[in-house]
């Protein structure tokens, strides 16, 4: 069985590798930062593996997000946004959350139906 990552582990190799890794890739992804600074970038990623309790998960949802983020020109405080839905959705059904969030929605416009689709389409793998 896996011992709980903590807080205080986060500092301390191999987590700390990890966080230093994914966030060089979102600096290096050259998106516009909007404010936010490489601190900012490393407490998304700590807050993230905190919540998935998985680096590879972590690893794996990082880089989908940015890969995501540099296709659709979006900004880092894009990422910033996704990071935190991808780990609030951790563990849920991803296809049944996105659903409840359009019906709970007062109205449908073009930004919620591309951001469900953005979504939805994060990990779907590229047609031939």
């Amino acid at each position: 069985m896996n011992r709980h990552i903590r807080l205080d582990d986060l500092d301390h190799t191999p987590y700390k590798e990890l966080i230093q890794s994914l966030t060089v890739q979102w600096v290096r992804a050259e998106l516009p930062h909007q404010g936010l600074t490489y601190g900012d970038y490393q407490t998304d990623i700590r807050i993230l593996l905190l919540t998935t309790q998985n680096p590879d998960r972590t690893r794996a949802l990082v880089q989908a997000v940015l890969a995501q983020a540099t296709k659709l020109n979006k900004t880092s405080g894009w990422v910033e946004e996704e990071l935190k839905f991808e780990g609030m959705i951790e563990g849920a059904d991803r296809t049944d959350f996105l659903r409840f969030e359009l019906q709970q929605a007062p109205a449908l416009d073009d930004q919620l139906l591309d951001r469900y689709n953005e979504r939805m389409n994060r990990f779907a793998t590229p047609s031939e």
